[in-house]
């Protein structure tokens, strides 16, 4: 199952890596189109269709709040020891430790692991996400030390996967949706999946393998390790089950969102830092991502 799940995401992925190293591709565009339209798109129509029953989204956004809420204390002591009296490192870590790939890399692992079961839980583990990073992480780049109230609220209103939540639950819950308009969406998300992965092929191979040191590998080692066993902690403590408690576990154990290296580089800071981890923890997450489904107890 591990060979079944990560070798067609990581292959996708390398063959972004591959086009960005040998042709120099910026991977700017890309990031603008998917970041305001294909990704808005995914998490607009999986909402939109999930078929994951209602009883289940307070429980999953509950695991998300506990999970995320975890790494940001965790991370409080650990960059103070790791980087004392240096902000702009220790808000890079807390970002490097905190946000997790849920959606480049996360959704198309639970595709191939749990089918749409898994997928449903993970839309909305990314959108519960997508909340906190344009407010907990929007707060960790810009506000420690000197931002606003004013930035933060700034973030929120700037960021269209938050109005893709929101349009969700409106035509799912009150209004209906005209069929033009879901077959646009339907084909914009259909989209999203291959795009982010090469998105991420893409931006990795921008990351100088020389800015990968010892801070770097101790922040992709805590934030593969901590995030895991936190997941692992939370699912028994909330008492998961089946395909909820898998999903929920394979999303928490993943390495360092490309996001958390986007608000690093927006507010600068220490995106080298950042970029080191991110790319280190994504190759470390093959083996580790690998351990997780063996232990899951998937079938090969």
């Amino acid at each position: 199952m591990a060979t079944n799940v990560l070798v067609p995401v990581f292959t996708v992925v390398a063959a972004g890596w591959l086009l960005g190293w040998r042709l120099r591709l910026d991977p700017s565009p890309l990031a603008k189109l998917t970041f305001w339209i294909l990704s808005p798109a995914l998490i607009f129509e999986s909402l939109r269709t999930a078929q994951l029953p209602l009883s289940s989204y307070g429980l999953v956004v509950a695991f998300v709040l506990a999970h995320y809420l975890g790494l940001y204390l965790l991370s409080l002591p650990l960059r103070n020891r790791l980087f004392p009296g240096d902000p702009p490192r220790q808000a890079a870590a807390s970002l490097v430790l905190v946000f997790g790939n849920c959606g480049n890399l996360g959704l198309p692992v639970l595709l191939f692991s749990y089918g749409e079961a898994g997928f449903d839980v993970g839309v909305v583990f990314l959108a519960t996400n997508t909340v906190l990073l344009v407010t907990l992480g929007v707060a960790i780049a810009s506000w420690e030390g000197r931002g606003s109230w004013g930035k933060l609220a700034q973030g929120l209103l700037t960021v269209p996967w938050s109005y893709a939540v929101g349009a969700a639950a409106l035509f799912r819950f009150a209004l209906p949706l005209p069929p033009w308009i879901a077959r646009a969406t339907g084909l914009l998300s259909e989209g999203a999946i291959p795009a982010l992965l090469l998105l991420l092929g893409l931006q990795l191979a921008r990351v100088k393998v020389r800015e990968i040191a010892r801070d770097a590998a101790w922040l992709a080692i805590l934030r593969l390790s901590l995030a895991g066993l936190l997941a692992w902690g939370l699912a028994a403590a909330f008492g998961l089950q089946g395909v909820m408690r898998g999903s929920l576990i394979l999303e928490g154990s993943m390495p360092t969102a490309v996001n958390a290296f986007l608000l690093s580089a927006q507010f600068n800071r220490r995106p080298d830092l950042a970029a080191a981890a991110l790319l280190l923890s994504t190759v470390l997450s093959l083996g580790t991502l690998t351990l997780t489904l063996s232990l899951l107890g998937l079938p090969g």
